[in-house]
């Protein structure tokens, strides 16, 4: 009896050169604990290094009054502004209130996003967060598999020393989301993403339709054009009548 060949369950991704198709598996108990070392590891040193921890460094923003009561009431309110916006596009109908209105999303989602890097700028730079890049470059490494389920680097250490940095970054952008639970495209689910889709492919459409009208005009008059060069049938000449028969008429 022939065995079914299993389904790959493996997320995949392509790599940099968009050709290349790698693999995201599972990682072990052992990955874990190694994930896990390495996050004590990074966080003692960055404690050795005189790098602030989070609760230090919200210390030092609120004294500084970079975040505070003003922070927290300006990020709700354009966080009403962009859920109002993104309400307001679920509600559009035309195309073209679908376009209006995933722009101002867009816009609205971007000013909310450079409104939190005041307090996520910073505290990307402390001791947690390093320790937690560390611990997800480590699972980068151990959970990145090629299709023959072999790993693309046989450690940490080599994947540390990766010369293709384009492909070491994006597996650790991608196992990052697989870890989230995201997808890979879960950008492009967006509703100002999806809204504006909708808006390309209804100008492709029409698009389309203009180029097979202007197709058909320039057939319509190169047949014209052909068939006014075309030479007119000429008529037959007209006997010319002999004196004796226009004599025989006139006597008549």
């Amino acid at each position: 009896m022939v065995e079914e060949k299993k389904a790959d369950e493996r997320r995949n991704f392509l790599g940099p050169d968009e050709e290349t198709s790698c693999y995201i598996a599972p990682p072990s108990a052992e990955d874990i604990r190694g994930a896990d070392w390495n996050y004590s590891k990074m966080y003692t040193k960055c404690l050795v290094e005189g790098i602030t921890t989070s609760a230090e460094m919200m210390d030092i923003l609120m004294r500084r009054g970079i975040i505070g009561p003003e922070f927290e009431q300006r990020a709700t309110e354009l966080t009403t502004e962009l859920n109002e916006k993104i309400l307001a596009l679920d509600e559009a109908k035309s195309i073209e209130e679908k376009r209006d209105f995933s722009i101002n999303v867009a816009q609205a989602r971007e000013e909310l996003f450079q409104w939190n890097q005041r307090l996520n700028g910073p505290m990307n730079n402390t001791c947690e967060q390093m320790s937690d890049d560390a611990r997800l470059e480590f699972l980068t490494s151990c959970m990145v598999q090629t299709e023959d389920n072999k790993r693309v680097w046989d450690s940490y250490d080599s994947y540390l020393t990766e010369k293709s940095q384009a492909l070491a970054v994006r597996s650790r952008f991608e196992v990052m989301l697989y870890l989230q639970g995201l997808e890979s495209n879960f950008l492009e689910q967006t509703p100002e993403a999806q809204a504006m889709r909708e808006v390309e492919a209804d100008i492709i459409q029409k698009a389309e339709e203009a180029m097979k009208a202007v197709e058909a005009l320039a057939k319509e008059e190169k047949e014209v054009t052909e068939a006014s060069k075309k030479p007119k049938a000429k008529k037959a000449p007209r006997k010319k009548k002999t004196a004796a028969k226009s004599k025989k008429a006139d006597d008549k």
